[in-house]
């Protein structure tokens, strides 16, 4: 999903939240911030592949990527290393999870966190992309042992 649909879906999702289920201000911003800057992890990956950390060359480049890989069908999507995005995925949403029962702003995260994974997955059954990419990093490192990367 585009990150400018993250941010418009975000922002609408917390001003909801404040104004007709009487959140605190500050937790619709915790829940917008955590919402939008999950993707963060996108770029971290960028900059790890690439040693890169121009942003504009990043969004073409994901922008070029997200074409291709598109484009490919379910089968040959299934010959290429799935990317990993640390923050999507079981793992992190747990960590999360278990630091919301000892502090309110990991539970606004929380909250965040799950309705952008909502949106991410509206947009991958949309575009028959596979769900495991963002269930678990642990089974993308698994299932990426003897496949070739995509090259742009």
């Amino acid at each position: 999903m585009l990150p400018q649909l993250h941010v418009l879906l975000g922002f609408i999702f917390s001003y909801i939240l404040v104004y007709f289920f009487n959140f605190s201000i500050s937790a619709g911003i915790i829940v917008f911030l955590a919402a939008v800057f999950i993707d963060l992890d996108h770029y971290f990956r960028y900059i790890i592949k690439t040693k890169n950390f121009n942003f504009i060359k990043f969004m073409k480049l994901s922008y070029i990527e997200g074409k291709k890989l598109r484009n490919l069908s379910k089968n040959e999507k299934l010959q290429y290393k799935m990317p990993h995005f640390l923050f999507h995925g079981i793992e992190f949403f747990l960590i999360i999870l278990i630091l919301s029962f000892f502090n309110s702003i990991f539970f606004w995260i929380l909250i965040g966190i799950t309705f952008h994974m909502i949106l991410d997955f509206i947009d991958m059954y949309y575009h028959k992309d596979p769900f495991s990419v963002k269930l678990s990093q642990i089974y993308v490192f698994i299932k990426n042992k003897n496949k070739k990367e995509l090259k742009l």
